[in-house]
């Protein structure tokens, strides 16, 4: 495919702060690998968290974000009934669903199975309705724009995605696997992208979708560049799960939390937010190679496409 049409005539200097973004393959389902930020998505609201505190609601049903890190998309099971303030620790989790089995600090007394897919909790109906009680979920690192669509704060945060806002191949309403992959494929980084993230309004569950609005200006691509290189940034996307010390149960904690940490319930993790079936992620990414974009489209005509 031929270079990037859209950045074929930018400054050098553009191009040499472009080049220093990461590519960001978890997002695309690739195979390769202070106090907390959050914005939980908790009842279809945005809702900006710090330290396991509500600070604030965003009245938009909409917002523009950049997408400067991911995580592999991860498992996790509770085997209790979410409750609203309450701590809400997984009995069982995989770090990586690629890898096919829980994470090697599951405790031998709440693991599941040996396999994932051989999981009882991976069955349809294990969950609510025809839900799976294993859940999909990945971590992402945003920072969001200002009121006129800019980025202008270095802060970053924290979003946990259900597996909804992760699959899916809608090209109007895209999750996030699909969304990367038609950025990728026009040689783009994920992080050097405006995108707005938006509720599904048909939805019946929280459920977010992603679009392309605009490339990064200069300076933007700057605040995007220390983001990605922030150890701080990592540590937002880490699954990090430790038992309590009190009863043994394991216990999510925050990354950026100094240790000890307050408990603080896991905002979307184990939520009855996300009770919609979806398919098994290996089905998808055959299925999603089949629509790949044609390497003749390119980024510019992409963004023209989803102008309103």
């Amino acid at each position: 495919m031929s270079e990037l049409a859209l950045f074929d005539n930018m400054p050098e200097e553009y191009k040499n702060l472009l080049a220093q973004l990461e590519p960001d393959t978890n997002a695309s389902g690739g195979k390769k690998q202070g106090g907390t930020n959050r914005l939980s998505i908790r009842g279809g609201v945005f809702r900006k968290v710090v330290n396991g505190q509500e600070v604030g609601e965003l009245e938009s049903r909409s917002i523009n974000i950049v997408i400067v890190k991911t995580s592999p998309i991860s498992r996790m099971y509770y085997d209790a009934q979410y409750t609203a303030g309450a701590s809400n620790p997984p009995s069982c989790w995989s770090a990586s669903s690629a890898d096919g089995k829980p994470s090697g600090d599951v405790p031998s007394d709440t693991r599941q199975s040996g396999s994932c897919f051989d999981c009882p909790q991976n069955i349809k109906g294990s969950g609510q309705g025809q839900s799976r009680a294993c859940r999909y979920q990945q971590r992402v690192a945003i920072m969001l724009t200002d009121s006129d669509g800019k980025l202008k704060s270095n802060a970053v945060y924290q979003l946990s995605l259900p597996a909804t806002s992760i699959f899916g191949d809608d090209k109007k309403k895209m999750g996030l696997q699909t969304y990367a992959r038609l950025i990728e494929a026009q040689r783009a980084p994920l992080a050097s992208i405006v995108t707005e993230l938006r509720f599904d309004t048909d939805s019946s569950t929280p459920k977010l979708c992603f679009k392309p609005i605009r490339v990064l200006a200069e300076d933007e691509i700057g605040m995007a560049v220390a983001a990605q290189q922030d150890e701080g940034t990592l540590k937002l996307v880490t699954l990090s799960i430790k038992p309590k010390q009190e009863t043994s149960v394991p216990q999510l904690t925050d990354a950026k939390v100094p240790s000890p940490a307050p408990e603080t319930p896991s905002l979307f993790a184990g939520t009855d937010d996300d009770e919609e079936e979806v398919e098994e992620p290996k089905v998808k990414v055959s299925k999603k190679k089949k629509d790949a974009p044609k390497p003749d489209v390119d980024l510019a005509s992409l963004l023209d496409e989803f102008d309103d």
